[in-house]
Order: structure tokens, then sequence, then C-alpha cells
């Protein structure tokens, strides 16, 4: 349309020309810098490896959370049955103990009744002495007189004391 309107000497046609072809360049340009900016196909690409990314960790996690779950309740099994083993041990012990103990306790009072009995036939506390007082020493009956209480000099300024 320029071309053919130049070719006439038609301005206004020209003009009308160069207008829309300003117009087509502006639309064009418009519409590739929309795709450009809209483009979010590798926004999408990144966002759905990222999300499967999590997905991935949040199942570890959850694994590991059961595993550990698991973990805790063997080691509580294990913990009780140590100490149902540990309390029947220390009842058994506890009771063969007791039943040294009754039989070392007869013997032994057994024994300190004979020693006893031998120890009286031998007369060891028939003649029992009071322990043999010490000697004291004797001070003269007249005391000294306690000397008379100094009086307290005066501290004041400027005099000089003991």
């Amino acid at each position: 349309m320029i071309i053919h309107s130049t070719a006439r000497d038609n301005v206004a046609g020209s003009i009308g020309g160069a207008c829309l072809v300003m117009v087509g360049l502006t639309l064009a340009i418009l519409i590739f810098v929309r795709r450009w900016v809209c483009d979010t196909r590798d926004e999408r690409r990144i966002l759905a490896a990222t999300q499967r990314e999590a997905q991935a960790e949040r199942t570890r996690y959850i694994a590991a959370q059961a595993g550990l779950t698991n973990e805790s309740t063997r080691l509580n099994r294990e913990i009780a049955a140590e100490r149902t083993r540990i309390l029947t041990t220390l009842k058994v012990e506890r009771e063969a103990m007791a039943a040294d103990f009754d039989n070392t306790r007869a013997k032994e009072l057994a024994e300190a009744f004979q020693t006893g009995a031998e120890m009286e036939r031998a007369g060891v506390f028939k003649h029992r002495q009071q322990p043999p007082r010490g000697n004291l020493l004797t001070f003269p009956k007249k005391q000294p007189a306690a000397p008379e209480p100094e009086r307290e000099r005066s501290r004041e300024h400027g005099v000089v004391g003991p």
C-alpha cells in the first residue's frame, strides 16, 4: 500500500500504509513478548521435578519414622524381658542368701552362746573392778585477787594510745 500510494503521489495512503505496518509490527512484537513472558514450560518442568523430590523425601521420612517406631518398640520389649529376667534372678539370689543366712545364723548363735558360757564358767564376769582413778593435782586454797580492770582510754583524734 505504501509503494502503491507513493507511486501515485497519495500522501494519505502512504501515511495510512505506514500506520498499518507499525500496527502490524507492534502486534507481532506484543504477541512475541507475551509468549516470551508467559512461557512457563521450564518453570513447570522445574516445579514437577521439585515436587517429585519432595514426595520422595516425604516417603523416606515416613519410612525412617516407621523404622524408628519399630526399633523403639523392639527395644522396649527387650528391656521389659531383661527386667523380668533380672527380677527373677534377684529373687532366686535373695532366697539363696536368706537360706544361707538362716544356716549361718544358727551356727553363729550357737558359737556365741558357747563362748559366753565358757567365759562365765571361767569367772570372767564375776570380778569386775573399777578402773583406777588418776591422781589429781591440788592447788592452794587462796587464789590471788584478780587485777582491777583498767579504765578505757579515750581514742579521740590526736590522742595516742597503747
